[in-house]
C-alpha cells in the first residue's frame, strides 16, 4: 500500500510538471483560507515591517510573510530571567537621520543618544541604568588561535584622523550609494576593485582598523569589493560621528519591532510561515498569488494587488517562485555571502573588565584569522556574561559548529590566562547567515546592479524589492531607502 502511494504521489509530481503546473494548481482550494491584500510583504526584517507600518499608514492592507516566530530580521535581545537586564546582540545602534525618529516616534519608543551620557571608566564597573552596548572596558588584543598576547601595528591619532577626514572627501564621490545601487554607466572601477587596494589608492589605510571594528560580519574586508564596504560603513557614519549614535533607551531594540507587530496586527502577519509557491502571471483576477505553508493552520492563498519581497533572493529561498527571465538572470549570480553569528554565553570565568579582540601578529592590519570570534568582551550589566561574535568568509557553517568551535577559542583563552576551564553555557544564539550576499567585481562592472535595480515594478508595477541584498545590512538605510525610493514607487500609478 505505501509503494502504491507512493508511486501515485510520484505520478502526479511527473504528470504536474509535464503540464506547467504549479503547487498552486496541485493544491487547488486545499488552502485554509484566502487573504487578499493591497500588498503582501515577504519578510518580516527591518525592511519589510518597516513598509508594512508605512503602507498602512498610505491606507493600504498589508500582510507579513516571515518564517521566523518573531518580527525584527537581525535585531536580538537578550532578557536575563532574574534581573531583566537586556543585551542587544543583533542590531545596536541607529544613525541620527529624520526616518530613524520618525518610526521610533510612530510607534513610541525612546531612543538615547549615545555620546551625551557619562559611561563608565574603562575597568569599573558597568553603569547599570545604560544599555550594555555602552559599557567601556579595557582592550587587550590576543591570538584566539593559540592565545598569545599580540601587540597591533597602529597608526597614529593624527594619521587616522586625517584618513578620515580624507576618507569623507573620497566618498562624497559616491554619495548615491546611500540611497541604493543606482550607479552610473560605466560603473567607476574604484567601486569594483578590493576595498584594500582602494584605501592604498587614496593613501587611507590609516582608517582601516577602525573600518574594520565597525564592520564586522563583511568578512575579509580587504578583499571585498569597495562598492560593499562604503555601503556598509558609509559616508552618514562619517558624516554624523560627532553627533552620536542613538539605540532604545534602555538597551532592547526589539520593542521596536514588538509594538510594531502590534501595529500592524495578528491577523496582518503570518510567522513561521513560508512561501511555497508564486503564481504572478496567470491569475484570472490579475491578481498575484502566493501559496503560504504555515505553521500551525495549513496552507494560505495571499492575493496581492502588489508584492515585496525583502528576503535574501537566491535561488533557494526562491524555490517554487514563477521566477521571470530577468529576475533569475540577475539572482542567479550571486556567488557568496559571508556567515555571522551572534549569541551570549555564560560561565566564562574571565577578567569582566577586559574585552579581548582577536589578533593575529602577522596579518594585515592584524586581522584575525576567520572563521573566528571577533572578541570575547563581558555585557557588564549580568554578571559573567560574554558576547559571541563569530563570523567567516563564507556561510557553510552549521549552527553546531559555530558553537563548537567558539567555545574552543573561549577554551583557549582561559588557558592562555590561567583561568578555569568551563563550559560555558548558551543563553541566546542567532545566526545572520547568509549575510551580505555578494557578486564578482566583474559582474559589478559588467552592470549587475543596473539590472538589479531594473526589476522595480516589475510585472506591470506589481513586483517590488527591499531588503539588504537591494541596499545594505543596514536598519537606518534600509528604511530610508522604503521611505525615499521603494514606497514612492510603489505608490505611483502604473
Amino acid at each position: 500500500m505505501q509503494v502504491k502511494s507512493l508511486l501515485a504521489i510520484l505520478a502526479t509530481v511527473r504528470l504536474a510538471a509535464s503540464y506547467g503546473w504549479s503547487v498552486i494548481d496541485i493544491n487547488n482550494g486545499e488552502w485554509s483560507e484566502t487573504i487578499e491584500r493591497d500588498v503582501c510583504i515577504v519578510g518580516g526584517g527591518a525592511s519589510g515591517v518597516h513598509a508594512a507600518v508605512s503602507l498602512i499608514d498610505l491606507n493600504k492592507t498589508v500582510v507579513v510573510v516571515e518564517r521566523n516566530d518573531y518580527l525584527g530580521g537581525g535585531t536580538h535581545t537578550y532578557v536575563d530571567p532574574e534581573t531583566l537586564a537586556t543585551v542587544d546582540i543583533g542590531v545596536v545602534v541607529f544613525q541620527p537621520i529624520p526616518v530613524v525618529f520618525e518610526f521610533f516616534n510612530k510607534l513610541k519608543v525612546a531612543l538615547l543618544n549615545m555620546s551625551s551620557v557619562e559611561v563608565n571608566k574603562a575597568g569599573q564597573p558597568a553603569n547599570l541604568s545604560l544599555p550594555a552596548a555602552m559599557f567601556n572596558t579595557i582592550r587587550q588584543d590576543a591570538d584566539f588561535r593559540d592565545g598569545s598576547e599580540v601587540t597591533r601595528s597602529l597608526p597614529l591619532e593624527e594619521a587616522e584622523a586625517d584618513a578620515f577626514r580624507r576618507l569623507a572627501e573620497v566618498y562624497s564621490n559616491y554619495s548615491y550609494l546611500l540611497y541604493g545601487y543606482d550607479l552610473p554607466d560605466p560603473v567607476p572601477e574604484d567601486l569594483y576593485m578590493p576595498f584594500g587596494a582602494f584605501l592604498e589608492k587614496y593613501n587611507l589605510t590609516a582608517a582601516f582598523p577602525t573600518i574594520y571594528q565597525i564592520s564586522q560580519g563583511m568578512g575579509d574586508l580587504l578583499q571585498v569589493s569597495t562598492i560593499y564596504a562604503i555601503k556598509y560603513f558609509n559616508l552618514d557614519d562619517l558624516r554624523y560621528s560627532s553627533q552620536g549614535y542613538f539605540t532604545q533607551a534602555h538597551g532592547n531594540n526589539s520593542e521596536l519591532y514588538t509594538r510594531a507587530g502590534a501595529y500592524i496586527g495578528a491577523s496582518n502577519t503570518l510567522l513561521q510561515s513560508t512561501v511555497i509557491s508564486a503564481n504572478r502571471k496567470n491569475t484570472t483576477s490579475g491578481r498575484l498569488e502566493l501559496l503560504v505553508s504555515t505553521r500551525a493552520e495549513g496552507l494560505k492563498l495571499l492575493s496581492c494587488k502588489q508584492i515585496l519581497l525583502t528576503i535574501p533572493p537566491t535561488l533557494t529561498n526562491l524555490r517554487g517562485w514563477d521566477l521571470t527571465a530577468e529576475e533569475c538572470a540577475v539572482f542567479s549570480q550571486y556567488i557568496t555571502a559571508n556567515g555571522y553569528w551572534t549569541g551570549l554565553v555564560k560561565n566564562v570565568g574571565l577578567n569582566e573588565t577586559v574585552a579581548i579582540f582577536n589578533s593575529a601578529a602577522h596579518t594585515p592590519f592584524n586581522i584575525p584569522v576567520l572563521p573566528a570570534l571577533y572578541h570575547l568582551s563581558p555585557v557588564g550589566v549580568i554578571d559573567d556574561v560574554w558576547w559571541i561574535k563569530f563570523a567567516a568568509d563564507n556561510p557553510t557553517m552549521s549552527d553546531a559548529q559555530v558553537k563548537s568551535y567558539a567555545e574552543r577559542q573561549i577554551e583557549t583563552m582561559q588557558r592562555a590566562r590561567n583561568a578555569t576551564i568551563t563550559k560555558p553555557e548558551w543563553l541566546i544564539f542567532e545566526s545572520h547567515t547568509p549575510f551580505h550576499l555578494q557578486v564578482a567585481p566583474e559582474v559589478i562592472k559588467n552592470g549587475f546592479f543596473r539590472d538589479l535595480t531594473a526589476l522595480q515594478g516589475g510585472l506591470g508595477g506589481k513586483m517590488f524589492y527591499s531588503g539588504a541584498a537591494f541596499h545594505t545590512q543596514y536598519s537606518t538605510l534600509l528604511w530610508r531607502f522604503n521611505h525615499d525610493v521603494v514606497i514612492p514607487k510603489m505608490m505611483a500609478p502604473v
